[in-house]
């Protein structure tokens, strides 16, 4: 009786401490959020992982047990090479591209004086990100259009072209029409972490420096840039990420083409599932870009302590 009330007095003593029931609160509030996850994400990727991707089997056919064989063939695969290529461009140019041209807008908008026109640009800026990206490539099919696309009517106007580029239909100019896309569709999202990682740069800062003499370029290397560096690995974090598996703008603007040019390792998986029904092939496939996007996350997190300043003090 004495252990159990001892206890149950050091229950109730959990129970009051404030931190226990901030943390408590926490939890729960999250919990179906990871129930959610784990239910429609976490377990299909277990599944895929350490089952589907050493079958052979189809959504109609046999579950056969092949071991590495699919793994083995996708390194003798002709494709291999050209989608980790194409993947290679885009985290190369993609990721940095919509990294940096996020943070130049936020920095533009942040030096905004007019709170009227700076709720305009944030709203404009952000707005394509939230856009259904299968909507918008339609329209996007339209302006990329040789003979009538606005974007060749532009630099028409412009004079900088005399004939329409086929931006969709050659290979030479389908991934800069790929990297214009994606661009505008989601450099927004950088965007919005870049402006309120500005936001939380004490203004004493600024005031400091001014006093001391600093010049535009001065305050930003010495001042802005150290201190949104956790904004700035964040959004380098989701960037590569969203990158190394880019499916829907090569997709839904050239669906791989022209050839192979835009054919990325997602687009793959995606028509050996549901093209060829090789779902165990297409499982192996999966498993290797989750190994790689992995691997790359915990470099970014082990990289970051070298370079990431969370003090502001």
């Amino acid at each position: 009786m004495k252990k159990q009330s001892m206890n149950r007095g050091g229950f109730q003593k959990l129970i009051q401490n404030r931190k226990f029931r901030d943390n408590l609160s926490g939890y729960l509030f999250i919990l179906p959020v990871f129930i959610f996850f784990m239910i429609f994400c976490g377990i299909p990727i277990l599944t895929t992982v350490f089952k589907y991707s050493y079958a052979q089997f189809n959504i109609l056919g046999d579950f056969k047990w092949v071991g590495l064989d699919n793994f083995k063939e996708f390194v003798s695969d002709p494709m291999t090479k050209t989608i980790a290529w194409n993947g290679v461009k885009f985290l190369l140019i993609l990721a940095p591209a919509q990294v940096i041209c996020g943070l130049l807008f936020a920095l533009g908008v942040h030096k905004t004086k007019n709170g009227v026109w700076k709720g305009i640009l944030k709203t404009a800026i952000y707005f394509p990100s939230v856009v259904t990206t299968s909507a918008v490539a339609i329209a996007w099919g339209y302006m990329f259009n040789k003979d009538f696309g606005v974007i060749n009517w532009g630099l028409r106007q412009l004079g900088i072209i005399d004939e329409g580029i086929p931006w969709l239909v050659s290979s030479k100019y389908a991934f800069a029409a790929i990297l214009i896309f994606s661009i505008w569709k989601f450099t927004g999202t950088a965007f919005l972490y870049f402006i309120v990682g500005l936001g939380n740069v004490p203004e004493s800062y600024y005031e400091a420096a001014r006093i001391d003499g600093a010049n535009e370029r001065q305050v930003f290397f010495k001042i802005t840039l150290p201190l949104i560096t956790p904004s700035l690995f964040y959004v380098s974090l989701i960037t590569i990420i969203w990158v190394a598996q880019c499916f829907d703008e090569p997709y839904f603007l050239t669906n791989g083409g022209p050839g192979d040019s835009t054919r990325t390792i997602a687009i793959y998986i995606y028509q050996k599932a549901f093209y060829s029904y090789n779902m165990g092939y297409a499982s192996a496939i999966a498993t290797l870009l989750f190994v790689v996007v992995f691997t790359l996350t915990i470099i970014q997190f082990v990289v970051q302590k070298k370079w990431v300043n969370y003090d502001y003090e």
